[in-house]
């Protein structure tokens, strides 16, 4: 099979730094008003989809911001590419103190007006698919924090590089094993994701077809997605209002890819951007949950 390197970038005009959004966590999604954003069928968005156009804080009422800090406890496990989230809140924080974040490696902070994150396991922090949905033990790792810590009530975990290279039984596994979580712990929203858009060539290809079975499933199921592939390829260009997204071209195929403007090693394999953005989207991903309508 031959690779063919055609990068292009794909412009979605939008008032303002992102779309005038109506949005509800079970009857629309910020993505729905991107008919570019690629929802379970590829096409447009879908309900509690959480992609690129959902990464404006400013439209997010402080409110709910006071309200996530005061509501949402989350339980967040990943490896390196995963940092990406916990990096760019961190950065959003920098930037407004107001989006006060208290992340603990390996326990759950309680601060008072502060989002509180378990990162990692007990007793680890580098948390590979064995270590949380993979294997039995993996999943009794994710049970002893979630009952060990009672006011959990968000739980995500985040993909490497797998899904260049796993095939469409092992994501089943995936989804299957969160499905077991969420039927046990009813009391918490678990958060499914879509890998890193960054490989190319036959290994991007099957990351596209991995993601897109991750998609339609939730899409499907009416399941929460934080879409991080989507995050990955589509960048804002402040000096012409517009979206642009990358991607590559595999045997006559147009597939997502990280855009060039967060090609770069400064935290997590990415830039400070990419994570900004990733940290953005998380903060509107739990305003959702919280009950936040999107006005």
């Amino acid at each position: 099979m031959v690779m063919e390197f055609s990068f292009t970038h794909v412009a979605v005009k939008l008032s303002g730094y992102s779309a005038a959004l109506a949005l509800t966590l079970l009857t629309t999604t910020c993505a729905g008003s991107d008919a570019t954003g690629p929802g379970g069928s590829g096409q447009a968005g879908f309900e509690g989809q959480i992609d690129h156009s959902c990464a404006s804080l400013n439209e997010i009422p402080a409110q709910w911001i006071d309200s996530v800090q005061t509501n949402i406890r989350l339980h967040y496990a990943h490896t390196s590419h995963g940092g990406q989230l916990t990096t760019g809140l961190d950065l959003v924080e920098t930037d407004n103190p107001s989006y006060d974040v208290e992340i603990g490696d390996s326990y759950l902070p309680d601060v008072t007006g502060a989002l509180c994150i378990f990162d990692g396991q007990e007793g680890d922090t580098y948390i590979t698919p064995d270590m949380f949905w993979e294997t039995g033990d993996g999943m009794n790792m994710t049970r002893d924090v979630l009952n060990n810590n009672p006011t959990i009530n968000v739980c995500m975990w985040c993909w490497c590089t797998q899904l260049d290279y796993y095939n469409q039984e092992q994501v089943q596994a995936y989804l299957d094993s969160i499905s077991v979580l969420e039927d046990e712990f009813t009391g918490v929203t678990f958060v499914y994701m879509t890998g890193n858009a960054q490989n190319t060539g036959s290994e991007g290809y099957n990351r596209y077809l991995r993601n897109q079975q991750i998609r339609q499933f939730c899409e499907s199921n009416s399941r929460i997605l934080y879409d991080f592939a989507d995050l990955d390829a589509w960048w804002y260009n402040p000096s012409t209002a517009v979206w642009e997204q990358n991607t590559y071209s595999w045997s006559g195929n147009s597939i997502p890819v990280e855009n060039e403007h967060f090609n770069g090693d400064e935290a997590g394999h990415t830039t400070f951007e990419s994570c900004r953005q990733k940290g953005r989207a998380v903060w509107w991903l739990l305003a959702m949950i919280d009950g936040w309508d999107g006005n």
